[in-house]
């Protein structure tokens, strides 16, 4: 479930905006950037999201159903984690909708 912004970007739609880490912390966390792209499966589960200053290259969606969908992605290659809960790689940090 790789996403990348490509296409995408000249459709109006929702972004993930970053706010935080999900613990709060601000500290070396590009706050106000849009989610580029996000793949969940990579690093063995662990997930990897890039980041953007730029609105025009930021993933975007049809819904808000479907932002949160991507936010919420369980990697099948590693879907529970090691406390036995779900593991959802992008919760690790809080954003917003636009």
């Amino acid at each position: 479930m790789a996403m990348t912004a490509g296409a995408q970007t000249a459709m109006k739609g929702i972004r993930l905006v970053l706010v935080s880490m999900a613990d709060g912390k601000t500290e070396g966390v590009p706050v106000g950037w849009y989610l580029a792209s996000y793949n969940p499966e990579a690093r063995g589960g662990e997930g990897e999201a890039r980041w953007t200053p730029d609105p025009a290259q930021a993933l975007t969606f049809a819904s808000a159903e479907v932002a949160v969908a991507c936010y919420r992605a369980v990697p099948s290659s590693r879907p529970v984690r090691g406390d036995g809960r779900p593991n959802r790689p992008l919760t690790m940090f809080s954003v917003l909708l636009d």
